[in-house]
């Protein structure tokens, strides 16, 4: 049996990837929960489950424990506040590394995001100086991780916009949003911004994941992304098509109108870079591409399954 390590795992994509692992035979998972009611499972009825009642900033100190793991999923991410993104983002996680036995850890797959990379998949320098604090943590941790000992063992996988969620799992930020948008669908969908981006759902990241953890890959990174990318007049005229709305034209806004709001307004810096930047396209990893099912890899297919 295999010693898995997770954090994050009461989140949304943690929720599914827990729902791909847990009764699988082979594994014991160890799963580093700091409120374990946020995970909306009856742990109970799994042996090869271990809770550990812990903040991730408290995980190196598990140095016993952290020498038997086969295998790491790092998810857990502090998204807002001024210290928390490198408390949560960057400490813990290369303490922990440090704790791992070498000898043993067979692989690691850590939780980046897009967000740091251009089209080219090159970090966006200009993060150091005009990112958010939680933007710049993953870009820290991103540098840091290239010249970590167990770099070759190392898998960072990068989402682009997330979105998941249903009765049985919680919503991601971003499909909040995305609900809240369909009573704005009848009127959005007459504008259309040249503003491209890949989204994916829980579901699919979690059995991408799953992949990585099980096969051999030839690279150590990877964009998570379905295909072709959508600009933000598609994605709301496909929002509008699929509650059953026409949009017989689209008006387009200058993407200068809107970076002049954002500063008028006085969004963050970083905000106002990725309005300017507009094209978030990358050569993406999918389940369709590992010839593995999805049911959300369309948009419709994903509105679908936030319905359930």
């Amino acid at each position: 049996m295999q010693n898995i390590l997770l954090t994050g795992i009461s989140g949304s994509v943690g929720h599914y990837l827990f729902d791909l692992l847990a009764g699988d035979p082979r594994y014991h998972l160890y799963l580093v929960l700091r409120a374990p009611a946020k995970l909306k499972r009856a742990l109970r009825e799994y042996k090869n489950i271990t809770v550990l009642p812990l903040d991730a900033r408290a995980l190196p100190a598990q140095k016993k424990l952290l020498k038997t793991i086969d295998y790491a999923v790092f998810i857990a991410t502090s998204w807002g506040g001024y210290r928390e993104p490198w408390r949560v983002n960057v400490y813990p996680l290369f303490r922990t590394l440090r704790a791992l036995d070498p000898r043993r850890i067979k692989k690691i797959i850590y939780f980046s995001t897009a967000s740091i990379l251009d089209s080219g998949h090159r970090p966006v320098e200009a993060i150091r100086k005009i990112g958010t604090n939680y933007i710049r943590s993953k870009f820290l941790a991103h540098k840091m991780l290239r010249y970590n000992k167990l770099q070759a063992k190392i898998i960072t996988v990068f989402p682009t916009w997330v979105y998941g969620g249903d009765s049985r799992h919680p919503f991601s930020h971003a499909a909040r949003g995305l609900l809240a948008l369909k009573k704005w669908a009848r009127f959005l969908k007459y504008f259309a911004l040249d503003f491209r981006f890949h989204f994916i759902h829980c579901a699919d990241i979690a059995a991408l994941v799953k992949y990585l953890l099980e096969h051999d890959t030839d690279k150590n990174e990877y964009v998570l992304g379905n295909e072709p990318p959508l600009s933000a007049g598609d994605f709301v005229r496909e929002i509008a098509a699929y509650y059953g709305q026409r949009t017989p034209f689209q008006i387009p806004v200058p993407p200068r109108l809107l970076v002049w709001l954002a500063k008028l307004t006085g969004k963050h810096p970083w905000d106002q870079y990725c309005l300017e930047y507009r094209n978030f396209v990358y050569t993406v990893l999918n389940c369709r591409k590992l010839g593995l099912p999805s049911e959300t890899d369309t948009l419709a297919g994903l509105l679908r399954s936030l319905e359930r």
